[in-house]
Formats: C-alpha cells, structure tokens, sequence
C-alpha cells in the first residue's frame, strides 16, 4: 500500500516538473510579475518622474550599481541625462538639485531613511537617528566632544600620531634606498588611511593603532569586513537571514564592539585608580558628555556606539579626501606648483610643524584647492535616503508631488557637485571657484558634510586633519607622479585629466589603489 502511493506521489511530481510544464509555469510567474509591476509603475502618482522605464518597474538597475561600487558616477548619469529629480528605483527617487537639497536637508521634517535603521548594529548614533528629538539630545550632548576649540585642545595628538608619524615612515623609506636614488615610490592611498586610523586610534581609544609604525592591519580588516557587512545589509533586502554564510563579517563586528568594550572599561578602571583621567581626548569627552539642558550623560549602549561611529566615519572620510586631493593636485601640474610655492614662502622654518590655525589663515589657496576637491571628488558619495513627511501626505519635490510612504528621496550630492547647472565646466578640477568674488555663494553649494539640520559633527575634526597634513606634507616632500602611472596629465578626455576611477559603497575612493596610487617624493629639504 505504501510502496503504491509513494509511486503514485513520484509519478505526478515527475508530470509537473517536466520540461514543458516547468517552463509553462516560468514563463507564465514572469508574466504576471512583469504585468503587476507594470501596471503598478503606470498607475503610480511617481510615473510622471522622468527616469529610465526600468526603473519605475524595477529595483535591479538601482541594485546593481550599488554592487558594483557605481552610484555616484551612476546618478551622475542620471541628473545629466533625465534632470534634477529622476526616478531611481520602484520606490526610490533621486533628488540632484542643490537648491531642493539643502531645503530638505535644512529641517528634520524629511527624517533619515530606513537604511540607517537596517545598517544600525548597536544603539542609534547622531548620524543613524531618524528621531528628530533624540538627535537634538545627541547634539547638545555631543557638542563639546568635536567642537573646533576641543579639536584645537587636541592638535598635537593629531600631529604626532597623523602628518608626523607618515613624515616618519616616508624619511625612513627615503633613507633605506640606496645612495644614488634620491626619490622612492610611496602609495599615498594607504598611507592616509593608515594614518587615519592612527589619528581615530589615539582620539577614540586611548592610542594609536600602529598602523603606520608597525604595518598593523588588525582592525583596519576588521573594520574593512564590517564595513562589507553595512554594505550588504543595506544592499540585499534578505541578507541578515544570510548570516550563517558570512561568519568573518559578523566576527569583525563582534571584535569591533567588543574593542570598544574594553576601552571604555580601560578608561574608567584608571580614572578610579588615579581620580583624574589619563589624558582628554575624544573618549574622555565622550564619557563626560552630558547634555546642558538636563543633565543627561550617555548610557553605557550610546557611549559605545558613539564610539564605533568614530571609527567607522572618523577614517574614511577624511583619509580619501587627502587620497583625491592629492591625485587632483598630481593631475593639474599648476595648481599644484603654486599651492606648494605657498606653503614653502609662507612657512620656510621646517623646525616646528604648521598647524590649523596657522594653514588656515596664511593658506587662502589650500582651502580653496581642499572645497574644490570636496567638490569634485565626493567622499560622501553612497546612497542617502530620506523620507517623505507625513504631514500634508506628501511633499513637493522639482515640481513633482511625492505622496507619503510611495518613496524615498535619495539625496544625490555627488551628482549635485557635478551639475552643470551649478557648477560651470563641472569635470575640471578648479580652485578659482573659492577664490574670487563668488567664492562664499560658491562655498555654500557644497554638501559634503551635509546642510542645515543634519550637518556632519565630525567636521571641525576633519579640517584640522586636512590641514595640517596637507600643509605639512607639501612643506616637506616634492611630489611627482611615476613614470609609468596609469592616470595623469597626459591621460586626456575631452581636454580634461582622466580621473582614477572611483568606487563608492559608504565613502568614495579610488578604485584599485594598489595599482593606481603611487607617487614619488623627494625631501624638499
């Protein structure tokens, strides 16, 4: 009896999945799926968003460029091509137009979108918050801790940790080679990262994490994984079911956090040993922050986030930002030789190291050529969402309404860099932008620490980094590209240097820099 139904069972499975049935049943699944989202796209108030058709019935091309690293350079496309507002994606739009971003981005009516909530791993930071009342508590908190006169307090550990220890590293290299070589090769894409994290290292967690002075590459690999883990949780809809397969990931962010622990553990033992911390850097602003208005301090959940925030956005940014402003000076031979004339008439003692202050008042020129490389080459290049307020049912938006809930904005900032409506000759590197009598409108259309509400808090800290490296390296070193780099002034298209090209998941940085960012230095002195 068992043995007839069991073959009764096998009989008719091997009828449903015969070929021709199988491909029946395929083809007519993507029929009726291809019909919903068509008639779902057309009958949608977002139809009239001018954008490829793909698009308005398909998340796939929006994904794909995601994968690939392509958003920026892919939205760019985009604005160039359909406009300022383009539909991105089903439930996406893009929003490139300058004016529209910073009013949206100038209240928290148009609150963070839900990438921030799936990309969350601890407790919510001031960058991943979408509560408007619990980021203002944050901001009043968190004031303090990377404010420009904090920052100022802490500049000698940036020096000796940043623009002095990679001073170190590259003499040591010039010393080693031999006798008649007076330049070596350096790949300067590594070295500010390394010194990035040295930087985030000795603010964040009581010291440097060597990776400069010891090539160690512990947790830039770890935070290289979880970075990879954002990525794709952010990308793949159903990716935390995926866990099992992708244990190294998780195990970098439990070795993250579990870094962080320890820190802030490390630090409160030795403040009740001795009665007094160690020394005031950014941990120890963190751990007293408090709010003014109430009093209240972080939980031990927000102190560790705010911790690995510092981390994750306190290396990044900053490091490729030196990465393209050097690539950009090597690519525009003039404005490299007159920012480097400069620093050297204005500050010819090599005996005491150039700082902030120092570079920011006496250095016009390195300001404008470090807004003109924001501009151009976009760190905060990955894909930003906000979300339609609910009051009103909507928003208007270019001149489109979007209902509530029917999409998010995906705000374009490297698109909106790059527009020619704002920016003429949009793809040639040029610091007279912020040089003359339109330099302060011009510096106020740049986005690259966000606008109004949401402004980045880490930028005081950025600058400080950007400066004093950049004043001081030049000082230093003569730059010159090898003979045989792929990318430079000889490498043309339509009249303007190719750039390396640019991959763009959280931040934006050169593609293969292994292969494309080398340079030769010459001590200048």
């Amino acid at each position: 009896m068992i043995s007839t139904i069991l073959s009764s069972i096998c009989h008719l499975l091997a009828l449903y999945l015969s070929a021709p049935l199988l491909w029946t049943a395929a083809v007519l699944l993507i029929t009726v799926y291809v019909i919903r989202n068509v008639y779902q796209a057309v009958s949608s108030p977002l139809f009239q968003i001018p954008g490829p058709l793909l698009n308005h019935v398909s998340n796939l091309p929006l994904r794909y460029h995601m994968m690939r690293g392509n958003y920026h350079a892919y939205t760019s496309q985009l604005q160039a091509k359909y406009g300022p507002l383009v539909r991105l994606s089903c439930n996406q739009v893009l929003l490139a137009s300058t004016p529209e971003l910073r009013r949206i981005l100038a209240t928290h009516n148009f609150r963070k979108g839900k990438m921030y909530e799936i990309n969350s791993d601890t407790k919510s930071t001031i960058l991943s918050t979408s509560d408007p009342e619990l980021y203002k508590i944050r901001r009043r908190q968190l004031g303090n801790v990377y404010s420009m006169p904090t920052m100022r307090m802490m500049e000698d550990i940036i020096l000796e940790n940043g623009v002095l220890s990679i001073i170190k590293l590259w003499d040591a290299e010039l010393v080693a080679a031999p006798p008649n070589q007076a330049s070596v090769a350096v790949n300067y894409h590594y070295g500010f990262h390394g010194m990035g994290y040295d930087v985030v290292g000795a603010l964040g967690f009581g010291q440097s994490f060597n990776v400069l002075s010891q090539g160690d590459k512990t947790v830039t690999d770890a935070i290289h994984r979880a970075l990879t883990l954002k990525i794709l949780k952010g990308s793949i809809p159903f990716f935390p079911r995926m866990r099992w397969l992708f244990p190294s990931l998780y195990e970098a962010r439990s070795y993250l956090a579990n870094t962080g622990i320890n820190v802030i553990k490390k630090r409160r033992d030795e403040i009740k040993a001795t009665g007094k911390p160690p020394r005031i850097d950014i941990l120890q602003k963190l751990i007293d922050a408090h709010d003014p208005e109430t009093g209240e301090v972080l939980d031990e959940g927000s102190l560790l986030a705010e911790v690995f925030l510092l981390l994750i956005a306190g290396t990044e940014t900053t490091s490729n930002t030196m990465s393209w402003t050097l690539m950009n000076l090597m690519h525009y031979p003039s404005v490299y030789q007159r920012l480097r004339d400069d620093v050297r008439r204005e500050f010819p003692d090599h005996s005491t190291p150039i700082c902030y202050e120092e570079a920011r008042t006496r250095l016009p020129y390195l300001t404008a050529v470090i807004t003109e490389c924001m501009r151009l080459n976009t760190v905060a290049a990955g894909r930003l969402t906000r979300r339609v307020p609910e009051e009103g049912g909507g928003a208007t938006v270019c001149g489109y309404f979007i209902p509530t809930d029917s999409a998010e904005i995906c705000l374009g900032i490297a698109a909106c860099h790059r527009s020619n409506e704002v920016w003429p000759d949009p793809l040639r590197f040029d610091p007279e932008r912020f040089m003359g009598p339109d330099a302060e409108i011009n510096a106020k259309n740049i986005l690259a620490f966000s606008s109004g509400a949401r402004m980045c808090i880490g930028r005081n800290m950025a600058w400080v980094v950007l400066y004093a490296a950049l004043a001081n390296l030049l000082r230093t070193y003569n730059f010159k590209l090898p003979a045989n780099a792929p990318y430079g002034p000889h490498r043309l298209r339509n009249d303007i240097p190719e750039e390396i090209p640019g991959v763009a998941f959280a931040t934006c940085s050169p593609r293969n820099p292994n292969k494309n960012c080398w340079i030769e230095i010459e001590r200048a002195c």
